[in-house]
């Protein structure tokens, strides 16, 4: 286990929407070592190796790691902002169990965009995903909102290599038995 126990620091209103709630929390244990491996797993994380910081978005708020220190933001309460905090404890002690089996980033990588999703798309805006369109499903992709075989138009066969790309490219993020 690398990361023992954190104390959660601050409480407050998010300054960009004071319908969030911001949360801070003091780590008993330096994380930096794991932050390659959460680099090389978390879908859409952004690493900046030169301050050791690495930030993300999952459904349920924003977060930030730093070697000693967690932010949790976009969240509606302190409960949930608690709730995000032992996931993400959860998330880099399970990470730091199978550093063997990863391969850690210690660069920056690109950041995937919903137009870089739209791209492999059908491009139909048929709404059988439920969303207006295509791009709206994209955007709905990089947030967890939606999955691939929510799109019945990749399921044929005249889109089995976009649907094949999509998938590769869609899985850098966090795999459903880390998350739970």
């Amino acid at each position: 286990m690398l990361l023992h126990d954190y104390k959660v620091t601050k409480v407050g209103r998010s300054l960009c929407n004071p319908e969030w709630i911001a949360v801070r929390a003091g780590l008993g244990d330096d994380i930096s070592e794991v932050l390659p491996y959460l680099n090389a797993i978390v879908k859409n994380a952004v690493y900046t190796p030169e301050v050791q910081n690495l930030n993300f978005k999952i459904d349920t708020g924003a977060i930030s790691l730093m070697p000693r220190e967690i932010n949790v933001g976009q969240v509606t309460c302190e409960e949930d902002g608690i709730k995000l905090l032992d996931y993400v404890k959860k998330l880099i002690n399970d990470t730091w169990e199978r550093r063997t089996s990863i391969s850690p980033i210690y660069e920056r990588r690109e950041e995937i965009k919903a137009r870089d999703i739209l791209d492999f798309l059908p491009k139909t805006n048929c709404r059988d995903c439920g969303l207006p369109t295509c791009f709206a499903f994209a955007v709905a992709l990089l947030k967890g909102q939606k999955r691939l075989p929510d799109c019945p138009a990749l399921s044929k066969l005249e889109f089995t290599q976009d649907r094949e790309t999509l998938g590769r490219l869609l899985q850098t993020g966090i795999t459903e038995e880390v998350a739970k």
